[in-house]
């Protein structure tokens, strides 16, 4: 079993009063609150960052000649949206 380790880090006064206030009204603790917001953006992270490899990857391989493009004309009638 893993111990939970301490972070300590310094906030605007503002921000903490939104944090006290929002832990308020949910009744959950500060450390909680705190412990998933930095869960979530890291997740978020995470994906925003896969997202990124694979937009990257496919510029490389449409920047070698390997990559077929399409007019705007094509994708409109691929998926029947020409009027």
């Amino acid at each position: 079993m893993q111990t939970a380790k301490s972070i300590r880090f310094t906030a605007q006064p503002e921000l903490c009063a939104q944090i006290d206030s929002y832990c308020k009204e949910r009744g959950c603790s500060r450390n909680w609150f705190i412990e998933q917001a930095v869960s979530q953006y890291l997740l978020e992270c995470m994906e925003d960052k896969e997202d990124y490899e694979i937009a990257a990857a496919a510029l490389r391989k449409f920047e070698s000649g390997d990559g077929k493009t399409y007019s705007s004309a094509e994708l409109r009638k691929e998926f029947g949206l020409e009027g």
